[in-house]
C-alpha cells in the first residue's frame, strides 16, 4: 500500500510517525500564534506621537545614558527626540570611547544647544563592548534615576514621564518598553523589521501575560541608580552577552518587579546588505538561547507557516488548503499589527522572513559564536561573551 498523494513513497513507520510528529507541530504552532494574536488585539499600547501625561513639577531627575559608537541613520534625529522630553530635569549623557569617532562631530552640535553632555572615556570592564561604554558614562550621571537607551531608539516627548510613572511603585525595580520596526531601505532591512514587529514583540508580550515578566531590553531600561549600584553595576555585566537581560534578573534578585511598559518606542532598522541581516538575526537568536534556553528551544513554534508547509510535504492533497488558509491568515496578522503600531510594514516580505526565521532558529540551536560591531566573539555555556575568536 501507498502513501495517499505520494506514490513513490511506500508506507513505513518512521514516516507515518514524522507525518503525525509534523501534524502535531503544525497545530502546537497555531494555537501559539491565535494567543498571540488575541495579545495583540486587545493590547492597548501608548505611541510615540500620541499626547502622554505631563510630569510633576518635583519628579525625581533623570540621567538617559547613551552609548554611541559611529554614526547610524538618522542618529541626529533619534537623539533630538530624547532631548525633546516635556519632563522638568533631565540630562542626557552620550558616551563615546574612541576620540576619532566621528560622531563627535554631531555631538557637538547638539550639545551647543542642550542638555547633552558629551563622555570621552576608555572604561574597559570585560567582553562586552557596550558594558564597558555604559560604565564609563554611568559614572558622571547626575541623577538618581537612570534611563539607559540605544542609539538607533526614537521617541516621543511624553516618554520620561510615562517610565517615572511607571518606576515610582515601590514594588518595582526595573521599567522596560518594546519598540515597533520602521526599515529605512532595501528588502533585507524589511526582513528584520518583520522579525522585530511580528515575533518578538508579540511574544514578548504574551510571555507576560501568561507569566511573571522576565524581559528587559536595551530599547530602555529604567532603574533607580540606588538599584543599580545594589546589583554591582557595570561589572556585574562585562562579560555577558545578554547584559540588559542580566540587568533585569540583577535587579529582581533583589527583590523588585520588572515591569514592561504599555510605552512603544520606535527603533530604525537600517540592514547593508543580507549578510548583515542574518549576522544580527543570528546574534539575537543566540542571545536568547544563551538567557533562556527553554524558551529559545521552543520559540520555533512562533513559524507557522514554514511548519504548515512541512506538513503539506507529508500530507499533499488537502494539507495544501491548510497551507493556503494559514497564509492568508498571517497576512491578515501583518496588517492588523502594523495597524495597531501605526507602522506598516512590506507583505511581500513577511513569508521570506518566517521561512528564514525557522532557519535562523536552527542555526542558533549550534552556533558558538556571533559577530558584533565588526569583531567575533565566542559564547559559553553560561552566555558570557569572550573576544577573539578567528572565524
Amino acid at each position: 500500500m501507498l502513501w495517499p498523494g505520494l506514490p513513490s513513497i511506500a508506507i513505513s513507520d518512521p514516516v507515518l510517525i514524522a507525518a503525525y510528529f509534523f501534524a502535531l507541530i503544525a497545530g502546537l504552532s497555531c494555537i501559539y500564534w491565535a494567543l498571540a494574536w488575541w495579545q495583540v488585539e486587545t493590547w492597548q499600547p501608548q505611541l510615540p506621537e500620541d499626547a502622554g501625561p505631563l510630569s510633576a513639577p518635583d519628579a525625581a531627575g533623570i540621567s538617559i545614558i547613551k552609548p554611541l559608537h559611529g554614526i547610524e541613520p538618522e542618529l541626529s534625529a533619534n537623539l533630538q527626540s530624547f532631548l525633546a522630553q516635556r519632563y522638568p530635569r533631565f540630562e542626557m549623557l552620550c558616551g563615546v570611547q574612541d576620540s576619532a569617532d566621528p560622531v563627535l562631530l554631531l555631538l557637538a552640535e547638539l550639545s551647543e544647544r542642550s542638555k547633552l553632555r558629551i563622555i570621552r572615556h576608555a572604561t574597559t570592564l570585560g567582553s562586552n563592548p557596550k558594558v564597558n561604554n555604559l560604565a564609563g558614562i554611568i559614572a558622571e550621571a547626575s541623577y538618581p534615576i537612570l534611563v539607559l537607551a540605544d542609539a538607533d531608539i526614537r521617541v516621543g516627548p511624553s516618554y520620561l514621564a510615562h517610565l517615572v510613572r511607571e518606576l515610582n511603585l515601590p514594588e518595582v525595580g526595573v521599567v522596560s518598553c518594546l519598540y515597533r520596526a520602521r526599515p529605512l531601505s532595501g528588502f533585507s532591512s524589511q526582513l528584520l523589521a518583520v522579525q522585530i514587529q511580528e515575533h518578538f514583540l508579540p511574544s514578548v508580550r504574551l510571555a507576560a501575560a501568561l507569566g511573571p515578566n522576565v524581559y528587559c531590553g536595551g530599547a530602555t531600561i529604567a532603574v533607580r541608580r540606588e538599584s543599580f549600584d545594589a546589583m554591582a553595576g557595570c561589572a556585574a555585566l562585562a562579560d555577558e552577552l545578554a547584559d540588559d537581560y542580566a540587568l533585569g534578573a540583577r535587579i529582581r534578585a533583589l527583590g523588585y518587579q520588572s515591569v514592561l511598559s504599555d510605552y512603544v518606542v520606535e527603533t530604525l532598522v537600517a540592514e547593508d546588505g543580507f549578510a548583515a541581516f542574518y549576522a544580527h538575526a543570528l546574534r539575537w537568536a543566540r542571545t536568547t538561547r544563551a538567557v533562556q534556553p527553554w524558551g529559545h528551544a521552543f520559540s520555533f513554534l512562533t513559524y507557522p507557516v514554514p511548519l504548515v508547509l512541512m506538513l503539506a510535504v507529508f500530507w499533499q492533497g488537502w494539507a495544501w488548503s491548510v497551507v493556503a488558509l494559514v497564509a492568508c491568515l498571517r497576512l491578515v496578522y501583518h496588517w492588523r499589527i502594523g495597524r495597531k503600531l501605526r507602522s506598516p510594514l512590506s507583505a511581500t516580505a513577511v513569508l521570506v522572513a518566517d521561512i528564514l526565521g525557522l532557519w535562523i532558529w536552527g542555526h542558533a540551536q549550534v552556533a558558538g559564536k556571533v559577530r558584533w560591531r565588526g569583531r567575533n566573539f565566542s559564547i559559553d555555556a553560561h552566555g558570557q561573551m569572550h573576544d577573539g575568536v578567528q572565524r
